[in-house]
């Protein structure tokens, strides 16, 4: 029985590790209608989600002239296979990790440019963190059981926490940036282990089990603005949430399959009101609770267009309500605008 949950485990939230070689059917083409806007809820409803574009690959700072393109040949364009962790900074330069490539891409919107990092570092990287003030950006590898701290510069190792006597198959990541503690989860060890920002250990939430404050394979995990800690504790189905000191405050969820319910939950975010996004790659939506867990909206379904998702994985919600979330196997990250209620 532990042996098939863990691999069910592998599946619901580590998928793009393991399917590198196309066992899934990849739709050959996404395609982003930006010739009309997309909104949530529809009409005549107040709008309270907006897309606003997608990464996925160079071409999306802009292709080169047909005349260039006659002269030198067509240049190989480096495309996102298989998004998972994603976070951004301050201004929107989005970092997502590619756990079919290996590598972090950086989506450069400053200075119009992808950037590849950490080619030769990784064996299976699934989560991303950044720590803006040091410029580091932290990586797990639930395949070497370890967090790699590279430059978000340079992509040069500057930190390795952990290793097998340390973590079993680490996945989710969040950095604060006002404590300077990094939250990782060690998903097999069933716990989150929060480090200082020179990689020392500080402390360790939770154990196995499904009572309050327990997980049953710990995920993706999230910050609000007040400290609060949001974990997606996979395979009891629901989120649980911690203080900054790492006490249980409260949960919400239940395995289902109806609005409202979970059924493989992965990536989560909160944005500035509190609100709590919920990725379910199943349903191939997000979801959408208030503080209390209870079901305000949902965003996107199944297929390959504007706002449509095919086995989401990350998601990451910056100080402006941008909302990035891994459109996993169409090979894209997705970019949404909470909206907030005119007052």
């Amino acid at each position: 029985m532990r042996k098939n949950a863990f691999l069910l485990y592998v599946f619901a939230i580590s998928l793009p590790l393991f399917l590198i070689s196309g066992c899934a059917t990849l739709p050959s083409k996404t395609s982003a209608n930006t010739s009309k806007e997309y909104v949530w809820p529809k009409p005549p409803a107040p709008a309270r989600i907006k897309w606003i574009t997608q990464w996925s690959n160079r071409y999306d700072f802009g292709k080169p002239s047909e005349v260039l393109e006659f002269l030198v040949g067509k240049e190989r364009i480096e495309r996102i296979q298989r998004p998972n962790g994603v976070v951004a900074d301050d201004v929107g330069n989005v970092y997502a990790v590619d756990s079919a490539m290996r590598q972090v891409f950086v989506f450069d919107v400053e200075k119009k440019k992808l950037v590849l990092l950490g080619a030769g570092i990784f064996a299976g990287p699934v989560g991303i963190a950044l720590d803006s003030k040091r410029g580091v950006l932290y990586v797990s590898d639930s395949r070497l059981n370890k967090v790699f701290g590279i430059s978000k510069e340079t992509g040069d190792v500057v930190m390795t926490l952990g290793g097998p006597a340390e973590f079993k198959n680490p996945s989710g990541m969040v950095f604060d940036g006002q404590r300077d503690h990094l939250y990782v989860a060690d998903t097999q060890n069933h716990v989150i282990k929060i480090f200082d920002r020179d990689g020392q250990p500080v402390s360790t939430i939770g154990r196995r089990g499904q009572e309050d404050g327990e997980f049953n394979f710990p995920s993706y995990l999230a910050l609000d603005k007040n400290g609060r800690l949001y974990v997606v504790d996979s395979f009891n189905f629901r989120v649980q949430i911690f203080d900054s000191d790492g006490k249980f405050l409260k949960k919400f969820g239940k395995l289902g399959d109806t609005s409202g319910t979970f059924s493989r939950p992965t990536g989560i975010g909160v944005d500035s009101d509190g609100n709590i996004y919920v990725i379910d790659s199943a349903f191939n939506n997000v979801q959408i609770f208030n503080y209390n867990g209870e079901l305000l909206l949902w965003v996107g379904n199944t297929g390959t267009k504007t706002g449509e998702f095919y086995l989401p994985s990350g998601m990451y919600i910056d100080n402006s309500d941008r909302i990035y979330v891994s459109d996993t196997f169409n090979g894209r990250i997705q970019v949404f605008q909470y909206l907030k209620a005119q007052e």
